[in-house]
């Protein structure tokens, strides 16, 4: 029996599309990203264990995609905005009126900056609300790794928030 590709995609879709915007920073490399994580599952669904959540499996293929680009582009072109316009335009759809706009556009703007593996944590474990045994489970990492980098993550982003 063919797998019901068109039923995962519609079920995953947005949860895929706001990782792949989290990860790269930009719509542009969001939109290669998403479509090159659906080629990739898509070829490779054979290897998927319908016993194990299919999202789980999708994100790491996300992820392991996302940092072979980042590899490729030299840590360059998948974490910046390609232009000001946009950047503006991502950074204004938070709503003016929302009380802690400001705090919230400072906390992106330093999660943006991270390096790849401790954002990957953020992203996943604040953003997607993945544990530590899931986050080791995506990221193909012991737990221990997976905990000195969101130690490390949060560290970071203690200490660039502190400094503005």
């Amino acid at each position: 029996m063919k797998p019901d590709f068109d039923g995962y995609i519609m079920r995953h879709s947005a949860a895929l599309t706001k990782l792949c915007l989290s990860l790269c920073g930009n719509r542009h490399d969001a939109e290669d990203l998403f479509q090159s994580t659906w080629e990739k599952a898509i070829r490779r669904f054979r290897s998927y264990d319908p016993e194990k959540p299919f999202e789980k499996w999708l994100f790491a293929i996300c992820v392991n995609t996302f940092r072979d680009r980042v590899r490729r582009y030299e840590n360059k072109k998948l974490l910046r905005f390609p232009t000001e316009e946009e950047q503006e335009r991502a950074l204004s759809s938070v709503p003016a009126d929302e009380p802690d706009r400001d705090e919230r556009l400072a906390l992106y703007a330093a999660v943006k900056r991270l390096k790849p593996p401790l954002r990957e944590m953020i992203v996943l474990y604040y953003f997607r609300d993945y544990s530590v045994g899931e986050l080791s489970e995506i990221l193909n990492v012991p737990v221990g790794t997976v905990k000195s980098r969101l130690s490390a993550a949060r560290e970071q982003l203690r200490k660039e928030l502190n400094d503005d």
